[in-house]
């Protein structure tokens, strides 16, 4: 297979960089080339400059599109939570200021599956690759209302931008730990109540969210069988297979444990629940 375009930029635009939600923020940054060559589930590495600046890049997902008057997509929109330094260096920054960019890399989320029905369950900032997600697989002629976001957080403040998906006509159902927003529970539950009364060939999953939320719930998926698609979180450098920072355990029928590795970056951060090896 060839080898994706990707583009390293020394300065992208910051055309802003607002906070949609208490502790969330939304980047946008202009490279009409990156938003033409990126697809849903891919994602950058960001790097800020200047003195003072943590010398590694941060990871984050492709959010959405920017486009202009005539719908030409001319930005990227990268959704993120501040957890840490560098993410609140990030946070500081303004429209008109300018950051270091490697992407659009990894490999994303697979064409869409005219006729069935599209489950995203997202955890907290897990939901930052859905929003493309949707708007591409709408483009391509799923009906807004064969989606269905089940989207959960520690709290309701913590639900960020599901609004938006209902703009789009998708079906949104959301849930807290604690209750506050009215239903109390986590993502796998609202995932095994729409799938109950389905047979697995009706629907297919896709998810991103915190580690324990996903290993749950591909286990769910490899007990009954489910197709899904999960985009993974992970601790990386470099973004590009060199450092192997990312690894994490695939079944593999070559390998006496019966497991092997893989790389987040560069095989992912997409993967099919199948092929993961949860203990």
């Amino acid at each position: 297979m060839a080898e994706r375009k990707k583009f390293a930029r020394g300065s992208v635009e910051v055309i802003s960089n607002e906070q949609v939600a208490a502790e969330h923020y939304c980047l946008v940054l202009g490279d009409e080339e990156m938003a033409r060559a990126t697809s849903p589930g891919q994602f950058f590495q960001v790097r800020l400059k200047g003195e003072g600046a943590p010398f590694l890049p941060r990871p984050f997902s492709l959010y959405d599109w920017h486009t202009d008057d005539s719908g030409r997509r001319t930005a990227i929109k990268l959704l993120y939570k501040v957890v840490g330094k560098g993410t609140s260096a990030l946070a500081r920054l303004k429209g008109g200021g300018d950051v270091a960019v490697t992407g659009p890399l990894g490999n994303g989320f697979g064409p869409p599956q005219i006729g069935k029905r599209h489950i995203i369950a997202a955890g907290g900032i897990g939901i930052a690759p859905f929003m493309a997600l949707a708007r591409r697989y709408i483009e391509d002629s799923v009906s807004p209302g064969d989606i269905h976001l089940l989207y959960g957080a520690r709290c309701q403040s913590l639900l960020v931008t599901h609004d938006e998906f209902a703009k789009m006509g998708v079906n949104v159902e959301v849930i807290a730990d604690d209750g506050s927003c009215g239903a109390r529970g986590t993502v796998l539950d609202l995932v095994k109540k729409h799938t109950a009364n389905m047979r697995g060939e009706e629907y297919v999953i896709y998810s991103s969210g915190p580690t324990p939320m996903l290993n749950a719930l591909v286990a769910y998926c490899q007990a009954k069988g489910l197709n899904a698609e999960v985009s993974l979180e992970a601790r990386m450098v470099c973004g590009i297979g060199v450092c192997n920072s990312c690894a994490v355990r695939v079944k593999s029928d070559k390998a006496a444990d019966g497991w092997d590795y893989k790389l987040v970056c560069r095989d992912g951060p997409v993967f099919s629940a199948s092929m993961l090896y949860i203990e």
